[in-house]
């Protein structure tokens, strides 16, 4: 199974090169609640609603993927008509894609198991004497080794969602660095119980809005379109709908 989902993905990114130059690949890495499979095999959440809410608005065709978050944030760097559907806006990433619209806020904490009573921490300071978790191409994994946090250290860096879970609920990490809100729907996707972890400690510079955004090799004309398309569906109700949808709040500053 796992062999042919990879097969898959080679053939999605085979086919970038390739592409019609009228058409956008929508990119959303497997994460509830902004995208996920049910258990009829059926592709879900903010992510799937949003992309077939701007499809026609667009000029131009468009599809929604999914892949490893690392690979897609690559991708869609190395190649152009590439849109990542929410990709956290760092410091380190201002430069080098097309910000396009906001579409929600985070706040990244770290989160332990409830029975974890020995795991507490007042700072990142305090939190480097434990093993932390967090997802390979992340902001926040990158933020973590900017802090000092070293990989085979006190530093674990995983693929996807679910392995991170897994670490933490199995005692292999003491902490996960996570979006708390967001990671309830990945804690349960992934077979464990929720209620059984807990925020520990906020991290307030890694609160930052996710947006959609795209490469510097898409063309402008490609980039207007979109957000024209996002404004419309903020105006109209529509943006704000499939979020509370999905249980989360729109931002304020959403632009």
């Amino acid at each position: 199974m796992f062999r042919s989902i990879w097969i898959f993905l080679l053939l999605i990114v085979s086919s970038f090169a390739f592409a019609s130059s009228n058409h956008v690949y929508f990119l959303s890495e497997v994460t509830p609640p902004y995208y996920w499979i049910n258990e009829d095999g059926k592709a879900q959440g903010v992510n799937v609603d949003l992309a077939n809410a701007l499809e026609p608005l667009l000029p131009f065709s468009s599809s929604l993927e999914h892949m490893p978050w690392a690979r897609a944030v690559q991708e869609t760097l190395d190649n152009p008509n590439l849109v990542l559907l929410s990709l956290l806006k760092t410091p380190n990433r201002e430069d080098e894609f097309e910000w396009i619209s906001s579409v929600n806020h985070m706040q990244a904490s770290l989160i332990r198991l409830k029975q974890k009573e020995t795991a507490h921490v007042n700072s990142l300071d305090d939190a480097k004497q434990f093993r932390v978790g967090s997802i390979r191409g992340y902001g926040s994994a990158s933020f973590l080794q900017q802090e000092g946090f070293e990989e085979n250290k006190n530093l674990a860096l995983v693929a996807e969602p679910a392995l991170l879970w897994k670490l933490l609920y199995m005692g292999r990490i003491d902490f996960a660095l996570a979006n708390f809100e967001t990671g309830k729907y990945e804690i349960s996707d992934a077979g464990f119980n929720p209620n059984d972890a807990t925020s520990e400690y906020v991290i307030e510079a890694l609160g930052a809005d996710l947006f959609v955004a795209t490469g510097l090799k898409t063309e402008q004309d490609k980039v207007s379109s979109l957000k024209h398309a996002l404004s419309i569906l903020k105006a109209n109700g529509e943006y704000a709908r499939i979020l509370k949808k999905w249980g989360l709040e729109p931002i304020e500053s959403a632009h």
